[in-house]
């Protein structure tokens, strides 16, 4: 990942790391939610669970099931904490398998 660092579960990716000079605004911890992730239905709930998660600005808002806890929001620790919990309990809303990883 450009100015980043992937975490995988198994062949799922789930977030990705970043601390860049660069799109300061979009540093901190990006979320990978799954396949059936509906940014209109799903982000209501999910705001639920991380009240500082937003759309990645660098993203230019075209790929939606990419989202960020921003490393600046005060409760980034707790946020990224549960992230990690979530992940490592196997669950279904994080983490994707990328084209470059699927079995052809």
């Amino acid at each position: 990942m450009f100015s980043g660092h992937a975490v995988y579960v198994d062949d799922r990716i789930v977030f990705m790391l970043r601390d860049s000079d660069k799109g300061v605004e979009d540093n901190g911890l990006w979320l990978v939610f799954g396949e059936d992730f509906d940014a209109v239905r799903d982000t209501p709930r999910l705001l639920d669970e991380f009240p500082s998660l937003r759309r990645i600005k660098l993203l230019g808002g075209k790929i939606q099931h990419w989202m960020l806890l921003p490393a600046d929001s005060p409760d980034f620790e707790s946020e990224a904490l549960h992230a990690c919990d979530l992940a490592l309990a196997h669950d279904r809303r994080l983490g994707r398998i990328p084209a470059s990883r699927k079995r052809r």
